[in-house]
């Protein structure tokens, strides 16, 4: 779909008939008229910008009618495409109709289930009719209360519709999307932290780094953890993914990353990240950050962090973090550390009688091997938290503020320290419950914490 513009005047057929017949020939017409043409072919090339206009209403089921959210996650990935957004529906080539309804779907004593039905449709202002219209029912959301479950699932359905009419409207107007479901490693700063990342550049070949995000659970999974609706985990890891390659100098071949890992896909990468090693004859130093949720084995009293495909606790496919000592090391390596932004409690859904003779006992992460570095976000049984300002969670941006103030210099023990420090003064400040990360150093390693960095 194109609007009608100057481009006519310079249609080739239009300039090479102009040349015949009302210009002599001559060196310098001939000229003109090949410059002219050329001109026109280029311009015919580039796609006229295409306005357009939402009319969006939303009804919450925590608040009731309010003012539309959505409607400015679809502008804004719009314009990324290089639409043009309109106040005035007169003035534009396309408007755009959007209608949301979020409503309960149950509830846990813990946890509320929301779920959202949309109504999407595209006009053509130029043509008068409708063009495109369909309706998205059933998206899911939910939280540990009614307004942090509305919240998800409208924060789950923008993205949704946005990407929708992204795609619609690019395939309608012959483009390339630019901006649909930004690509893994995309992020918007929000705060300084995110904004001029120290650039360094060091010989890390043989350190090799495996990045885990999970944010996509269930309902149900949520529900399990008692966790609420806001998490940072896609960005905390996209925003560390940067700081490992640009300021900590690690290749970016061999860094990777894996937004949503299912369970068979996190023992695979584990087990791959191991074996680099074998391929440098042990001198490879591994890095494993996470971020997501986990809980805590009632039998066992050991955390383990959740993959997004398990909804229950079977050891088949749970992972401790025994388990991570395990597989992290099938092949001898020089050092291993494990950032985990997470929490571990007891299962929310379950009986609370039940845990009440477990909590007394004093929860701890299982002993480190010898060449093994813990950084933990808290301790076991309790909650991590985050910031909406930063877009963070408070352990990631106590990591990723202290890589960029030393860039890159700080050591393992300075970092331990800081962070420590850092986020349980956060939590407090935030009038939180108290978060306090925890440390482990294997016996190899000890020694050196004041040495080593990350």
């Amino acid at each position: 779909m194109r609007k009608f513009s100057f481009h006519y005047f310079f249609d080739p057929l239009f300039i090479r008939s102009s040349c015949l017949f009302h210009i002599r020939p001559h060196f310098g017409s001939t000229r003109l008229c090949f410059i002219l043409a050329l001109l026109g072919f280029i311009l015919n090339q580039v796609p006229a910008q295409n306005t357009f206009y939402i009319s969006a209403s939303e009804f919450h089921w925590s608040r009731g009618a309010v003012r539309p959210v959505i409607q400015q996650k679809i502008s804004r990935q719009l314009i990324q495409n290089k639409f043009r957004s309109v106040a005035d529906s007169n003035s534009a080539d396309l408007i755009i109709r959007v209608k949301c309804n979020s409503y309960n779907n149950g509830q846990t004593p813990y946890f509320f289930f929301c779920l959202l039905d949309a109504s999407l449709k595209v006009f053509d202002k130029t043509n008068g009719k409708l063009i495109y219209s369909t309706d998205i029912r059933r998206i899911k959301g939910g939280g540990t209360s009614v307004e942090l479950a509305d919240e998800k699932v409208y924060a789950n359905a923008s993205q949704i519709i946005a990407d929708t009419l992204t795609r619609f409207l690019c395939i309608l107007t012959n483009r390339k999307p630019n901006s649909v479901s930004k690509s893994p490693q995309a992020f918007e700063p929000l705060c300084d932290a995110d904004k001029n990342i120290p650039e360094l550049p060091q010989d890390r070949r043989n350190t090799y780094v495996l990045i885990i995000a999970n944010d996509a659970y269930s309902p149900m999974q949520m529900a399990r953890c008692n966790a609420d609706s806001i998490d940072y985990h896609a960005r905390d890891a996209r925003v560390f993914r940067e700081y490992a390659i640009l300021t900590l100098g690690i290749p970016e071949e061999n860094v990777e990353m894996i937004i949503n890992a299912k369970s068979f896909e996190m023992r695979r990468e584990l087990i791959k990240l191991s074996s680099y090693s074998k391929g440098v004859n042990g001198k490879a130093e591994l890095i494993f950050y996470y971020a997501g949720y986990g809980l805590i084995d009632e039998k066992t009293l050991e955390p383990y962090i959740l993959p997004v495909d398990i909804e229950n606790d079977d050891p088949k496919f749970i992972i401790r973090i025994s388990d991570l000592y395990t597989m992290l090391q099938e092949e001898a390596s020089k050092r291993i550390t494990i950032l985990l932004e997470s929490s571990f409690g007891f299962d929310a859904l379950k009986p609370k009688q039940d845990k009440s003779k477990t909590i007394k006992i004093t929860l701890r992460y299982p002993n480190v091997p010898a060449n093994v570095f813990l950084l933990a976000a808290c301790t076991p049984g309790q909650r991590t938290w985050s910031s909406p300002q930063a877009g963070h969670g408070l352990f990631t941006l106590a990591l990723l503020n202290k890589l960029k103030e030393t860039r890159g210099s700080a050591t393992l023990r300075q970092l331990s320290d800081f962070i420590i420090q850092d986020v349980r003064a956060s939590s407090l400040k935030m009038k939180l419950k108290e978060q306090i990360p925890s440390s482990l150093s294997g016996s190899s390693l000890t020694k050196d914490l004041l040495l080593l960095k990350l």
